[in-house]
């Protein structure tokens, strides 16, 4: 019987254990004034996360994009920084998870039946065009850095300080680099 627990425990762990965001490929191409990013992120709740979400607690999701010149000698300069918003809400009287951009009408948000589908959607960008202040030079070279967090200053104000205190609420990925493309 022992035997047997033991050999389920890393199965029931599992779960719990594969909850997080993570980055997963990054395509950044630049123009004179224009970045276009493509990419998908791995977005995996966990299940108090899930329930708050079933319970009609929206959250809200921020992509971090940070630009930057790369250079030789010093220290990398940094030319932009982007934080997009993204929200995930669950409608009780039609079942359907809704996914759009913070500021976003009902009508420019999308439906979805299932939670997974609606992570897919969330975690995806698609040509997503971000303008620059300045010109880039042609001859340098950029690097675009990225991650995904979970916002808990969106969350309503009852729920932050357990959002602060629980690993369950916790949901970032690690920073990642990647090359600019021209």
């Amino acid at each position: 019987m022992c035997t047997l627990v033991t050999g389920m425990l890393p199965l029931l762990c599992a779960p719990a254990l594969a909850a997080g965001f993570a980055v997963g490929a990054i395509q950044p191409r630049a123009t004179e004034r224009i970045l276009q990013v493509n990419g998908n992120f791995d977005l995996s709740l966990t299940p108090k996360v899930e329930e708050a979400i079933g319970k009609g607690i929206p959250i809200q999701l921020v992509f971090d994009l940070r630009l930057y010149r790369q250079r030789p000698l010093i220290w990398d300069e940094r030319i932009k920084t982007w934080d997009l918003r993204r929200e995930l809400s669950y409608h009780a009287l039609s079942g359907q998870y809704l996914v759009g951009g913070v500021s976003a009408v009902p009508a420019d948000r999308e439906s979805f039946t299932s939670l997974n589908e609606a992570l897919t959607e969330l975690g995806t960008l698609d040509t997503v065009a971000l303008s620059i202040d300045q010109a880039l030079a042609a001859d340098a070279a950029y690097r675009l850095d990225v991650r995904v967090r979970l916002d808990i200053e969106a969350l309503p104000s009852l729920l932050r300080p357990v959002a602060y205190t629980s690993r369950d609420w916790n949901l970032n990925s690690e920073w990642t680099t990647w090359k600019v493309q021209r």
